[in-house]
This record gives structure tokens, sequence and C-alpha cells, in this order.
């Protein structure tokens, strides 16, 4: 019984390091010269592969790769881990959850089901242990994702009330964020902003560019949802500043189209233009390459000759 204990207390200590003291934004800093992509890959290749070490960076890696919305490359890297025998129990828990994420959004919603349902194990394990609000906010997100909202809800709800009192900005912006998605999602528009607009205080507090960003960009797309557009419009235009960074191509062309949009909406096709001529159409997805096609129509613009 006292083994269990330890090795639990050892579980806690590990989220609450990768989660707070290492992750994968403040680990990158520490080379602001590179990239993170570049940096990530730089450490991994000094290691051993599958050392202790190489295992902490690739946990970062994975991490990286899903806040950039790599999926497929994600995906890939998932299932090399999950063929590893010795593979750290957290870092087995982070591979499963990644995983069940990304075949989820591949539309594999069986396969996702059974290894959400494995990080949903762990996690349970570890929150009964110690109750880590990082871990179970990721629970929560898991079933969001699997459309599970009313049990989402009911653990944020939980997990709010037991930590009121947290200044762990971290912990808030992931709070407030997953609120959000599920208020969003039962179209309680006006509740979503607000949530969002306190993790956007909480990024800005953090200071980390791609939590600013992904708060910035969430807070603008509801405003606008919610007709608010000169309020979105500042928004996206404040983004610019973070997005513009090389390492933000996908979400600085996003906010460009957004903005592009609002300019329209509010009948200033010549403001507009100047959003639309600075986009990329190169790294949009379909969605926003749809968007860019009919917003270029709109402006009277060849967008085959872009």
């Amino acid at each position: 019984m006292r083994s269990a204990v330890v090795f639990f207390m050892l579980l806690a200590f590990n989220l609450s390091a990768s989660e707070n003291l290492s992750d994968h934004e403040q680990f990158c800093q520490q080379n602001p010269a590179q990239s993170c992509a570049q940096y990530l890959e730089q450490q991994l290749a000094a290691l051993s592969p599958f050392s202790h070490g190489w295992y902490r960076i690739k946990g970062f890696q994975l991490d990286y790769l899903f806040d950039q919305h790599q999926f497929q490359l994600l995906q890939a890297e998932a299932e090399v881990l999950l063929q590893q025998q010795a593979l750290p129990d957290m870092l087995k828990l982070q591979v499963y959850f990644y995983y069940a994420k990304t075949l989820f959004i591949n539309g594999r919603a069986t396969d996702a089901q059974h290894y959400a349902n494995q990080a949903m194990l762990m996690l349970q394990e570890v929150y009964a242990a110690f109750g880590n609000p990082l871990r179970i906010i990721e629970l929560a997100n898991l079933q969001y994702s699997l459309g599970e909202l009313d049990q989402a809800k009911q653990l944020l709800t939980e997990v709010e009330l037991k930590y009121s009192k947290s200044k762990d900005m971290l912990f808030l912006f992931e709070l407030y964020s997953n609120q959000a998605l599920i208020s969003h999602q039962r179209d309680r528009l006006d509740e979503a902003a607000e949530y969002r607009s306190e993790a956007l205080h909480a990024a800005i507090a953090l200071g980390h560019n791609n939590k600013i960003i992904i708060a910035m960009g969430n807070l603008a797309r509801t405003k606008q949802l919610l007709g608010q557009l000169q309020a979105a419009y500042e928004l996206y235009e404040q983004s610019l500043a973070y997005t513009a960074n090389p390492e933000y191509p996908v979400q600085h062309a996003i906010h460009l189209i957004r903005l592009t949009e609002i300019c329209l909406q509010q009948q200033q096709p010549a403001k507009a233009l100047t959003f639309y001529s600075r986009i990329d159409p190169q790294v949009l997805g379909a969605y926003h390459q749809q968007l860019y096609q009919e917003f270029g129509t709109a402006l009277g613009v060849a967008t085959q000759d872009k």
C-alpha cells in the first residue's frame, strides 16, 4: 500500500512539473533564436532515444504539435510511441489523450473512444488520489470532444469549486477556455464570451504567445458571432502583433481572413482589401480556403493569380 502511495505522489509531482514548470513554451524560451520546432528536434537528437530525458522532450514535442494543429504528424508520433513497452506512465497518458483526439478529428470515433477510455481510466486514478486540476480539465476536454457535454460540465464545475482560490494562471486559462467551449456548443454565446474574456486575462498574465493567440482569437470570433463587430475587429487586429511571429503562419492567415470578413460586414471594402492582400492562402485549410475564395470574389480579386 505504501509503495502505491509513493507511486501516486511521484505521479502527482510529474504532472505538476510537466504542466507548470516545464511547459513546452517555457522550455522553448531557453533558446529564442530558434523556432520551438527546431529547438525540440535539436534537443531530441542530442539524447539517447527512449531514455528518460528523451521521453521528457518528446512530451513537449507532442504538446507543441497539438498546439500547432499538426494533427497528422501528432498521430504518427503517437503511433510510434504506443509500440514502446516501457513508456513512462505520464507520457503514456499523454499519448492516449492525443491519439484519441487525432483519431476523433479524423473521423475514427470508435477507435478514438477506445483510447479515450484508456486515458480516462488513468486520469481518474490520478484524480482520485490527488485531484490534480489540470489533468481533470484534460479529462473534461476529452469528454467534450466525444460529445459528453453534461459530464464535461460537471467535472469543470467540480474542479472550479475545489480550486476557487487558485492563482495559477495556467489552470485558470485552461478552466475558462474549456468552460467557454461547452457554453459555445450550447449556443450560449454571451456566457462563452465571458469565459473567453477571463481566459484571455489569464493568457496575458502567463505571457505565452500561443495561449494569447488562442484566447484572443476565440474571444474575437465569439464577439463577431454576437454581432459586436468593432470589439471583434479590435481583438483580431491586436492579435496580429502575436501571430506575425513566423511560428504562427496558420493563425496569422486565419485572423487576417476574419478581419477581411468583419470589414466586409461593416461595408468597408477598401479596408477589407488591405487585410486580404496580406493573406497567404497556401497555409489555409479547406474551410478557410473557401472563405478566402468567397471574399476574393466579393472584393473583385482574381484569387487564382494570388
